[in-house]
């Protein structure tokens, strides 16, 4: 049988970078592939030139047995080829069924006798009527008039994979897309995917996540530094084997955690009674209250949505607080300024990296300083001192693993575990008391991730405090000494990290509290 797609030799290069190395790879029909790697691999490249967003520099690609040159994503459409990017490309202010049809609207028609003229008017009623049955049959639980802009991740998710499905396609390639989701989107994720195949689709799995690797594909390739390293069934092989071939080494996929007791140590980071409302006066985060002790990692696990979002940006200084307060070593910092925070000794790793973290069209070495740029060992009255800041960069480049492909190159050019990285060594370099750590992990391949996760124990161990807002479960549980459960914007339960099961804090989070009872929040 033909596969439905075969790379051979398929290279790519860019300038002396060789992206993609003489790529041999295939896909069968009706299959779920999934392509891993470490970020930098490139899985992504290679996918881009099936979609026809770039061009090889050499080889070939075969359709269906046909071989192609895609010069434009249309040219991949019209083979029946769709991608759905990690970030979204949706206008939020249009509708479900106007963001699917957009650049191929229908127009209204008007018959005279034989003759049907195209009106210079949009046939709204038949978009959506057309949009409708296509989420109806896939089970897609949305409603074609809502706007955009009023929906979940996983919704607005479901409204890229409408825009390919619309299309025709019979090939959909995925990237990375769990990494903006949530656990309960996962699942829903999943189940689209499966009901896809059951339609007949091919589809292509960007990820760098083992577990959904082994959950929902049929059979997984490995690319490592731009080369196919493995390609199997996916029934023949495990997470171990798969991150040994992606790492090039023995991956720890479990953290090697040593409890101690921390109840003799110093209390350094204290919240009391915390408060906030959102723009629409509704109160978000409510009598929060919970102290780190010296050495100690806090865990906040939660669904998403349940203010854990909102009691970052307090602590950080991006939001103010209505009610209550926040000490560190006894001074009352509530309020404070980011720059503020820092200067006291508080370090920040915010939930999204490219909004609160780093500035894309900043380089790499500016990216090391900033929130620490007035700094006396990198600014001298206001001027930039260019040559300490050359010689941070490059240390930190070094100490940290942070793989780039020119130094003094932008932020943008890195993939997102280098990115993440540039975070982490920024805020570890400045030797914090306090390190306030929100989903320090999300969208980063296992390499990177085991690094982050050593880090920051390695942060604890040299007798920093850590708050770590996750919303990996797995990640609080196997960091945290002791973990907080959030639910409608407050502390629902606590419980020692080391006695705790998944199931009980599952019932937490759900707003269970011991004994059956359901958490009653006030409505604001």
């Amino acid at each position: 049988m033909v596969p439905i797609i075969k790379t051979v030799d398929l290279t790519k290069k860019f300038g002396d970078f060789t992206a993609n190395d003489a790529i041999n790879f295939k896909v069968e029909e009706g299959e779920i592939k999934a392509v891993v790697g470490e970020n930098g691999a490139g899985k992504t490249t290679l996918m881009n030139m099936i979609y026809g967003l770039l061009q090889p520099t050499s080889g070939s690609m075969f359709i269906r047995g046909q071989q192609v040159d895609f010069k434009t994503p249309t040219d991949a459409i019209n083979m029946g080829i769709g991608m759905v990017h990690q970030h979204f490309k949706l206008v939020p202010s249009l509708t479900v069924y106007e963001n699917v049809l957009l650049g191929i609207e229908m127009k209204k028609t008007v018959s005279l006798g034989e003759k049907t003229f195209k009106m210079p008017y949009l046939d709204k009623r038949r978009a959506k009527k057309e949009v409708q049955v296509i989420i109806d049959e896939y089970g897609f639980n949305l409603d074609a008039s809502s706007r955009v802009k009023d929906l979940s991740i996983g919704a607005k998710q479901k409204v890229e994979i409408l825009k390919m499905l619309y299309r025709e396609v019979d090939i959909v390639i995925f990237d990375e897309p769990t990494a903006v989701l949530t656990p309960q989107e996962i699942e829903s994720f999943f189940k689209t995917m499966r009901r896809m195949k059951e339609h007949g689709k091919t589809l292509i799995l960007i990820t760098h996540k083992l577990r959904e690797v082994m959950e929902v594909s049929d059979s997984v390739v490995v690319i490592k530094d731009g080369q196919v390293v493995g390609d199997m069934p996916t029934e023949k092989t495990n997470e171990v084997e798969l991150a040994r071939l992606m790492v090039g080494r023995d991956v720890l996929l479990k953290v090697d955690k040593e409890y101690k007791s921390l109840r003799q140590k110093p209390e350094v980071y204290e919240v009391r009674n915390l408060s906030t409302e959102n723009d629409e006066g509704v109160e978000v985060v409510k009598n929060v209250s919970f102290t780190i002790r010296k050495g100690e990692i806090l865990g906040v696990a939660g669904v998403e949505g349940n203010g854990q979002s909102e009691l970052l940006k307090l602590l950080t200084g991006l939001m103010r607080a209505t009610n209550g307060n926040v000490t560190l070593h006894g001074k009352d910092i509530t309020n404070a300024w980011p720059g503020q925070l820092r200067k006291k000794g508080v370090a920040m790793i915010p939930e999204d990296r490219y909004i609160h973290g780093l500035c894309q069209e900043m380089t790499i070495g500016d990216n090391t300083i900033a929130g620490y740029h007035d700094s006396r060992d990198v600014c001298s009255r206001g001027l930039m001192k260019r040559k300490a800041i050359e010689q941070r960069r490059d240390a930190l480049i070094d100490k940290y693993d942070i793989r780039i492909s020119e130094k003094g190159g932008f932020v943008s050019s890195l993939s997102g575990g280098n990115a993440q990285k540039i975070i982490i060594a920024r805020e570890f370099d400045a030797d914090p008391d306090v390190l306030i750590a929100a989903q320090p992990t999300r969208g980063v391949d296992i390499g990177a991730i085991e690094f982050i996760h050593n880090s920051l124990l390695e942060l604890a161990d040299a007798g920093k405090s850590v708050l770590l807002i996750s919303n990996e479960l797995s990640e609080v549980m196997s960091l945290a000494d002791r973990i907080v459960v959030m639910y409608k914007g407050e502390i629902i339960g606590e419980v020692d990290a080391k006695q705790a099961d998944r199931e009980q804090i599952g019932m937490l989070m759900a707003g269970v509290k011991e004994g059956g009872e359901e958490r009653e929040t006030k409505q604001a």
